[in-house]
């Protein structure tokens, strides 16, 4: 089974050294650290588990395989002063990024922006789609 935390610590690592986000920019595990600042300066990409399923199938020839199901909410924190038409635009390119660098991510889905009341800042919600399968 993958871990979704082991998942997560990748996409930080990955988007953390990459040059697509400036200083201005921050990754970071969702409910892990401190609270975002309100109201906040930087642009964050918050990641949590979703869900991880574990089960069991057959191929046509009978033999048994393994599929395992990760979906990591990715929820990208905007302040109120910057564009969220840049911002859509970077979101999609870092989740693009995060896709091309992992083969098992089978889809993701970047979500409409929105107004979020508790960090007084624009969000975009948006969902990363993980699976394998193996023989058992």
């Amino acid at each position: 089974m993958q871990s979704a935390t082991a998942l997560i610590d990748s996409f930080i690592i990955r988007i953390t050294e990459s040059e697509l986000l400036s200083d201005s920019c921050c990754a970071i595990r969702a409910y892990e650290s401190k609270n975002l600042p309100v109201p906040i300066r930087k642009t964050y990409f918050s990641f949590s588990a979703a869900e991880n399923k574990l089960y069991y199938s057959f191929d046509t020839d009978g033999t048994k395989k393994e599929i395992n199901s990760v979906k990591i909410s990715v929820n990208c924190f905007i302040p109120l002063e910057l564009s969220p038409a840049v911002i859509y635009t970077l979101t999609e390119t870092v989740m693009d990024m995060l896709m091309k660098g992992n083969k098992d991510i089978i889809g993701l889905t970047v979500g409409r922006i929105e107004f979020d009341n508790d960090v007084n800042a624009f969000r975009i919600n948006s969902e990363i789609h993980f699976q394998t399968e193996k023989k058992v």
